[in-house]
């Protein structure tokens, strides 16, 4: 995995997972996956997106979040937490499925196994560079954003995000794949204030030729 200083001042880590490089020269459209446990960023982040990249589509359950708190208002976030994921990974793969409309940008946390596996197979199966970006955070940081975004997960789910992140990025720092049978054509390890122009750069890098 190269490591490289980009503009930003973010510190990356990348891996082409390939004897494959042609692939992420061929593929034309780009999905990003910009991940991290609950607190880190990820909404804010393609909150972001939008105004810099107007033509990127998003994948955000936020909007779905949204929606479901206007037409069940009484509803308590605990319940609505499976609906809203439920329906978020529907909805992430119709918009997959959907190759011409452009370039896709996801939120998830990328700590459960089953989801990267789903969203990266999927996306070659449909003829994308998937690539994954890591918000890299401190515990104390993702506490203070929950809170701050008004979403508190129940202090056992983040525990399990956290252990499986901090296995994560011992990997993604030891130049190892995240996981065995995920071909991603980019692991990269960015942090929040980076992390917007991490995926602009991603977006419009000259090996991926987005649309």
């Amino acid at each position: 995995m190269s490591r490289r200083q980009n503009t930003s001042g973010a510190d990356h880590h990348q891996k082409p997972q390939v004897d494959d490089a042609e692939r992420v020269e061929t593929l034309a459209i780009p999905l990003i996956v910009v991940a991290g446990v609950p607190g880190a960023g990820k909404t804010e982040a393609l909150t972001a997106l939008p105004t810099q990249s107007p033509r990127v589509r998003l994948a955000d359950p936020d909007r779905i979040r949204c929606q479901l708190r206007r037409l069940v208002p009484w509803l308590p976030y605990a319940y609505g937490r499976p609906i809203v994921h439920t329906l978020a990974h529907l909805w992430l793969f119709a918009q997959i499925l959907n190759r011409s409309g452009g370039p896709l940008v996801v939120h998830d946390p990328g700590t459960r196994k089953w989801s990267r596996r789903i969203i990266v197979e999927l996306a070659l199966l449909c003829g994308y560079c998937p690539m994954i970006i890591y918000i890299d955070t401190n515990r104390a940081t993702a506490l203070k954003g929950q809170t701050q975004r008004g979403r508190v997960i129940r202090s056992q789910a983040f525990k399990r995000h956290w252990k499986r992140w901090l296995e994560l990025r011992n990997r993604i720092l030891d130049s190892e794949e995240i996981s065995a049978n995920e071909p991603w054509c980019r692991v990269v390890l960015s942090h929040r204030e980076a992390v917007v122009d991490d995926v602009l750069g991603l977006l419009s890098s000259g090996r991926v030729a987005s649309l």
